[in-house]
């Protein structure tokens, strides 16, 4: 077991109990099925139709993205103090400052992807989602100077060719005469890929600051700075929310941060290498969200694109492995 599972109180004791590895396996599913819940009601608490069935206006995403900062923010406070006000000292804290702003920026266009403004659904959200570990590769060379073999570089150029498989079915299946001709970008797989590189670029910069910042440490400047950097903006987005709406925005919240915690705390006691795989589950559980409540199925297109992305992360995964390089993410704040 890592040195951070034994912060965060998991032991064994004379052999017994649960490994490292089962209880990160049960840590994923929750995560992943907390994850999904919590995109569901972003999507849901920025709907119309949804939001007239308790009298409230319209809500925009980036209200809902400063109250889960700073819910998150709150309800990490009391395991801040367990751990001691002296596990938020840094020596960087412009640098913490710049991964939070990727942060934010990140996970706040993951809101805008899944709103109403966009057509996404959770499961072409969360295949375009899955391209964070092919830019970890591109930024690690790029920023960090890493050595990329040729066959990562193909795998991250055939990552993107699936993106492009999903986002431009006309193109890449069922091609037919005068296809290019209608071609166009869909904005919502534009945000959601932007929200892919910059959660990428925070990933990168969680290397330096990993080693002197804890992880409930790092995930508390997450928040505390996103709702800084947000509040500026949520004043013009500013409205009247009945109690119903507010309950429901802090659930989401607290799904959300309770997601997140699964997730470090599942790449604390168990081996990166046969967890990250699991995390793939949460492609066929938005899947099912999107059947369950808004009676949406995948395309062939959405299936093909994300099978070749999972392909591409898990090579490029085994790949760093087995270099010995592969960049930790277990404290990626979405």
């Amino acid at each position: 077991m890592s040195d951070k599972g034994r912060a965060l109180g998991y032991r064994n004791v004379n052999g017994s109990g649960l490994s490292g590895n089962l209880k990160g396996a049960l840590l994923m599913l929750v995560s992943g099925v907390g994850f999904t819940i919590y995109l569901l009601m972003n999507k849901l608490l920025s709907d119309d139709e949804f939001l007239a069935g308790f009298q409230s206006g319209d809500i925009h995403p980036i209200f809902l993205a400063f109250w889960r900062a700073l819910f998150g923010m709150l309800l990490a406070v009391p395991f801040v103090l367990r751990k001691g006000i002296g596990s938020l000292r840094t020596k960087r804290p412009g640098l913490l400052l710049l991964r939070s702003l990727f942060g934010t920026l990140g996970f706040t266009l993951a809101i805008i992807a899944v709103s109403d403004f966009y057509t996404l659904t959770l499961a072409q959200f969360n295949a375009i989602s899955f391209t964070r570990p092919l830019f970890v590769t591109l930024l690690a060379a790029l920023v960090l100077g890493e050595y990329v073999g040729v066959h990562r570089w193909g795998a991250v150029f055939f990552g993107f060719i699936g993106v492009l498989v999903m986002v431009l079915p006309g193109v890449f299946m069922f091609w037919q005469p005068g296809a290019f001709s209608d071609v166009g970008f869909d904005t919502g797989s534009a945000v959601a890929l932007t929200s892919a590189f910059t959660l990428a670029a925070a990933i990168v910069l969680v290397k330096f600051l990993s080693g002197e910042l804890p992880a409930i440490a790092l995930l508390f400047y997450a928040n505390l700075f996103s709702t800084i950097i947000l509040a500026p903006f949520v004043a013009f987005h500013w409205g009247v929310v009945p109690l119903e709406v507010w309950a429901l925005i802090l659930g989401m919240s607290l799904v959300g941060f309770i997601s997140q915690f699964c997730y470090i705390s599942a790449m604390s006691v168990g081996d990166a290498s046969f967890l990250s795989p699991l995390d793939y589950l949460r492609l066929p559980l938005s899947a099912a969200a999107d059947f369950a409540v808004f009676r949406l199925i995948p395309g062939l297109n959405v299936g093909l694109g994300a099978l070749i992305i999972i392909v591409s992360t898990l090579y490029v995964g085994m790949r760093e492995r087995r270099a010995g390089k592969r960049i930790k993410s277990s404290t990626l704040g979405l």
